[in-house]
């Protein structure tokens, strides 16, 4: 197995300039696309997004109540 692996990379003659040229061609076509995924526009719209999508929450459990006495003003009752 390891020599079948040596085998194929040896296979790819790393002096051939055409092999450097269409590497060199496809690390800039993905650097240009992950560009966009990346910029801060792209970043706030993301987070836009984020903050705009309704809540869903999907859990089937009690709703929990906590015994807090938050000091709430009475009102004054008028006779």
């Amino acid at each position: 197995m390891a020599t079948a692996a040596i085998e194929i990379l040896t296979m790819l003659d790393i002096s051939n300039p055409i092999l450097w040229l269409i590497g060199v061609i496809a690390l800039a076509v993905v650097l240009f696309l992950l560009r966009r995924h990346f910029s801060t526009e792209a970043r706030a719209r993301r987070r836009r997004e984020k903050s705009n999508r309704p809540v869903i929450s999907r859990k089937q459990g009690p709703t929990v109540r906590l015994a807090v006495d938050v000091g709430k003003p009475k009102r004054d009752r008028k006779r």
